[in-house]
């Protein structure tokens, strides 16, 4: 067996055929994406054609495609326009959306573009018959992080913000697991589908794939783990994870940390996966030109309450207010970090989550002064988010973490969850005498009405029912 590289394959001519056929079935219409029926011929036969398949995913990421599953710059800067991050109200050019509201049929199509990528990661799962070689276990891990990522995707995009009360009765996503394109696949209930990302998750790290060159190795997986752990409001496990990949990789400071987030094509420090490492220096220029047109909002700006000592103050933005901070989409363990302080705080454990936010921000800020429960901020009664992941009202703890991830995790694509996360606040922004209201169903995107009209099963979001 000769392994396949994935930045230099051996021979492509076993694999262009397989492309090819892929490609096709891009463009097949409405739900036939779902499903896929094996009719024999179309299918890979050896491990370097199953590669192949997915390594056509894993090049849109490295190239920052605009649809690739992981995210993009062009994406990144437009979910931050979603948000009070930036001062819609004095937009000077419309280059980005005014708010969600402006996006919701890109948003939408979305949905099959997630479900592509799950239909090959399918094949890979469900057809590979060499899956007991190292190259087939690095294959099939790869192809269950990538299909748990994607429906980690869905599941924050098109469901409603995870209650775990309540989790059996909420909408879920249909969960499609085999290559067939007989059936119509209804939506799942919101705990089934999270459940499958977590086994997916857990399937790949058993698999211990720790190939970087094929991006989602183990470390990616566990800390996609954390990450549904946390949606899920499964604190403990969010916790414990989260712990396991900042060991392995701590926090950054001082200007190794701002050369990691400035970093417009290199993966350096503790970003466990980015995009664009193949693009050259520049590539992102147009997409940052577009951040100029919509200064931070003033709100934001006075959460970097050390100014200068905080690292992150000096180059996030300029004295005007506008964007200077690098357009990516990366997962980062300082995410992980934060995690961790949040969720031992909904466990009931203070100590544990002052520990962490007092760790990430003495890797941020020179001569910071330790938080303490009784020198905590104040929450500010005009912030937009009121309440936690539980529907509590928040206390100073809870608003201090949430504050030092906004600030951390500034234009990385989390603020739009975590307004969906805790209470899906509704906003308004004014622009050329036009009312923009960010309503609270607007935090769930549509599903498709063409796949609507050929499945009964998929059922609509509510306040989409015209749509």
């Amino acid at each position: 067996m000769i392994e396949i590289g994935y930045l230099n394959f051996k021979d492509m001519r076993k694999s262009s055929l397989y492309i090819i056929i892929s490609l096709l079935f891009c463009n097949l219409s409405c739900t036939e994406y779902l499903d896929v029926k094996n009719k024999g011929e179309v299918i890979p036969e050896t491990a370097e054609e199953f590669s192949a398949l997915l390594h056509r995913h894993l090049y849109s990421i490295d190239g920052a495609g605009e649809y690739a599953f992981f995210g993009a710059p062009s994406t990144a800067a437009s979910y931050e326009a979603y948000t009070d991050n930036w001062d819609a109200d004095l937009t000077t050019k419309l280059d980005l959306p005014i708010y969600v509201g402006s996006d919701i049929s890109s948003l939408s199509f979305r949905f099959k573009s997630l479900y592509e990528v799950i239909r090959d990661c399918n094949i890979v799962i469900g057809e590979l018959k060499e899956r007991d070689t190292e190259f087939g276990k690095k294959l099939l891990a790869t192809a269950h992080t990538i299909r748990a990522v994607c429906y980690y995707t869905l599941m924050r995009n098109y469901c409603e913000p995870y209650d775990k009360s309540n989790a059996t009765e909420m909408l879920g996503v249909p969960i499609v697991k085999e290559f067939d394109m007989e059936g119509k696949p209804e939506r799942s209930d919101l705990k089934e589908t999270a459940d499958f990302i977590v086994e997916d998750l857990k399937q790949a790290i058993s698999l211990n794939q720790t190939d970087e060159h094929y991006r989602f190795y183990v470390d990616v997986s566990k800390a996609y783990l954390a990450r549904v752990y946390f949606w899920m409001q499964e604190w403990a496990l969010a916790a414990s994870m989260a712990k396991e990949v900042l060991d392995k990789y701590p926090l950054i400071s001082g200007e190794a940390y701002k050369e990691m987030i400035q970093s417009e094509v290199k993966q350096l420090g503790n970003v466990l996966i980015r995009s664009g490492i193949s693009k050259s220096e520049g590539y992102v220029y147009t997409d940052m030109q577009k951040t100029k047109g919509r200064p931070l909002s003033l709100e934001f700006v006075n959460l970097f309450v050390e100014k200068e000592r905080d690292i992150r103050y000096t180059f996030s933005f300029n004295t005007e207010f506008v964007n200077t901070k690098m357009l990516k989409t990366s997962l980062r363990t300082a995410e992980m970090c934060l995690i961790m302080a949040e969720s031992y705080v909904h466990s009931g454990d203070t100590e544990n989550g002052l520990k962490y936010l007092n760790h990430l921000r003495e890797n941020r800020i020179t001569g910071y002064t330790p938080y303490t429960e009784s020198n905590l901020p104040a929450v500010d009664p005009a912030a937009l988010i009121q309440v936690d992941a539980e529907g509590k009202p928040l206390t100073p703890l809870m608003a201090a973490i949430l504050n030092e991830r906004r600030k951390e995790l500034y234009l990385e694509g989390d603020r739009w969850y975590e307004l969906k996360r805790n209470g899906r606040p509704e906003r308004w922004c004014g622009h050329s005498g036009v009312k923009y209201v960010t309503a609270k169903f607007l935090y769930t995107f549509p599903i498709p009405k063409e796949d609507i009209s050929l499945n009964s099963g998929l059922i609509q979001n509510p306040g989409y029912e015209t749509y």
